[in-house]
C-alpha cells in the first residue's frame, strides 16, 4: 500500500539519469532589453494575433524577441542535462522563415559567469500566416545544475519584410521528479 511516508522513503532511492519530461510556461517571463514585462508597450510589443490571441511580436527587421531569466529547477535532472527552449510561431507573412536562437549565460554559486553556453539554433519558423508550428533551441548538454540562474536573450535571423508571431514560449526538461540533491529533499 503506497502511504505518504512510503513515499517520502521512496524519493531517496531516485536514480539520476531516469528523467521524466516536464515543462515550465516561460511566456509571462519574457522581457525586453530593459529587463521590463513585455506590454502593448515595449519592443517588441505583447499584441493582439489573429483577432483573439495575445502574443510576442517582434516586427519585421527586429531580431530582439526577448529576455528571460530562469532558475533551473531543483529536479532538473543533470546527468541526462536536456534543456531545450521552445516557441509555437509562425511568420506574420509568407516571405520570412526566421529561425531563433539564443545566448545563455550560467550564474551558479560560487563560480564565475560563464560564457556562452552557445545552444543549436531552431528551425525556421512556419512562413504559413495561420498555422504556427513548435520550434525550438537545443540546450541540451551544456552543464547545467539544479539552481543554476540562467540569462537567456532569445533573437531572430533577419525577417526584412514579415513579423515574427509568437504565440507560446516554454522550457522542456527531464525531470528526477524530486530535488537532485538528496541533501536538499
Amino acid at each position: 500500500m503506497l502511504r505518504a511516508s512510503n513515499l517520502k522513503v521512496s524519493t531517496a532511492l531516485i536514480v539520476n539519469g531516469c528523467g521524466f519530461k516536464k515543462f515550465i510556461d516561460l511566456f509571462n517571463l519574457c522581457r525586453d532589453t530593459n529587463g521590463a514585462t513585455l506590454t502593448n508597450g515595449t519592443t517588441p510589443p505583447i499584441a493582439a494575433l489573429e483577432s483573439n490571441l495575445l502574443g510576442i511580436v517582434p516586427a519585421s527587421q527586429s531580431t530582439f524577441v526577448c529576455k528571460i531569466i530562469l532558475e533551473v529547477p531543483r529536479d532538473y535532472d543533470q546527468t541526462n542535462d536536456r534543456l531545450r527552449l521552445r516557441f509555437l510561431a509562425n511568420s506574420a507573412g509568407n516571405t520570412n522563415t526566421p529561425t531563433l536562437d539564443a545566448t545563455i549565460y550560467r550564474k551558479r554559486a560560487g563560480v564565475a559567469i560563464s560564457s556562452d553556453l552557445d545552444p543549436t539554433i531552431s528551425p525556421a519558423v512556419n512562413d504559413l500566416t495561420t498555422l504556427a508550428g513548435w520550434v525550438e533551441i537545443n540546450a541540451d548538454g551544456k552543464g547545467c545544475q539544479p539552481g543554476d540562474i540562467l540569462t537567456i536573450e532569445i533573437t531572430a535571423s533577419a525577417h526584412g519584410t514579415d513579423a515574427l508571431n509568437i504565440y507560446g514560449v516554454e522550457a522542456v526538461y527531464d525531470s528526477d521528479l524530486v530535488y537532485n540533491v538528496k541533501t536538499e529533499r
